[in-house]
């Protein structure tokens, strides 16, 4: 039978776990549960794509379906991801209104991680396209600095497949987003619409933050060669 023998520290027990407490706080690197935790650190662009993306017409972007807790002010991200769209120019894009997208498309189809066929021929039926630009955001800030967690997803109404998607991070306290909004803001911001705070007013403003984000991941679509434009073009011409 195996007995347990008292030692010194045993027999001095409060003493003991008092000392032991003393050394294991003055260890450096020990992780507390009372502790602060370090903030996760998110990758802020990650994107799958394929020549195919760009070879679609004609696009309805449908308004993103928000995760628990994100507020109204994360809609500015519909109207910049249409807009974002446009002036890539590479496809016809069709906005789509929440209410017909409930009507259309009731379930969040991200979330479920599923669209079924009759869904998306419902789709392109009714809003007349060959594919649909769905999104979730999960995550949204509206405190400066703005942060937005957002992915967004290409899916054709012809065969369901995914030519393009893309899931980003974007927190206005990081410096690596703040150089970028600096720079995008210095290359879309003309001295007429020029703002007093200049680029950092982009990380108080949900339009000017999400549109940032928008044409982030919209420039993450491949740009066709000038023979496929060619190609897509007399496509587009035929009756």
């Amino acid at each position: 039978m195996t007995r347990w023998t008292p030692t010194r520290c045993g027999m001095r027990r409060p003493a003991c776990a008092l000392l032991a407490l003393l050394v294991l706080l003055a260890l450096p690197g020990c992780d507390w549960p009372w502790a602060r935790a370090k903030p996760e650190h998110h990758e802020l662009l990650s994107s799958h794509t394929t020549p195919q993306a760009a070879a679609v017409r004609r696009v309805a972007v449908l308004p993103f379906y928000f995760g628990q807790d994100v507020g109204r002010s994360a809609a500015a991200m519909n109207t910049s991801m249409s807009a974002a769209l446009r002036e890539l120019g590479l496809h016809e894009v069709v906005s789509v209104s929440v209410a017909q997208r409930d009507l259309l498309l009731p379930d969040d189809p991200v979330l479920a991680n599923h669209l079924t066929t009759d869904q998306l021929l419902k789709l392109r039926d009714a809003l007349h396209c060959d594919a649909v630009m769905i999104g979730r955001i999960e995550q949204y800030d509206s405190f400066d600095p703005i942060s937005i967690g957002v992915s967004a997803h290409l899916v054709s109404c012809l065969d369901g497949t995914v030519p393009w998607s893309a899931t980003g991070h974007f927190d206005g306290h990081r410096q690596d987003v703040q150089d970028e909004i600096s720079s995008w803001y210095d290359r879309n911001s003309g001295a007429e619409n020029a703002n007093i705070s200049g680029w950092r007013s982009v990380l108080q403003s949900p339009l000017l933050f999400t549109r940032y984000v928008a044409d982030r991941l919209a420039l993450s679509i491949p740009m066709p060669s000038s023979k496929d434009m060619d190609k897509k073009t007399d496509k587009g011409n035929k009756p």
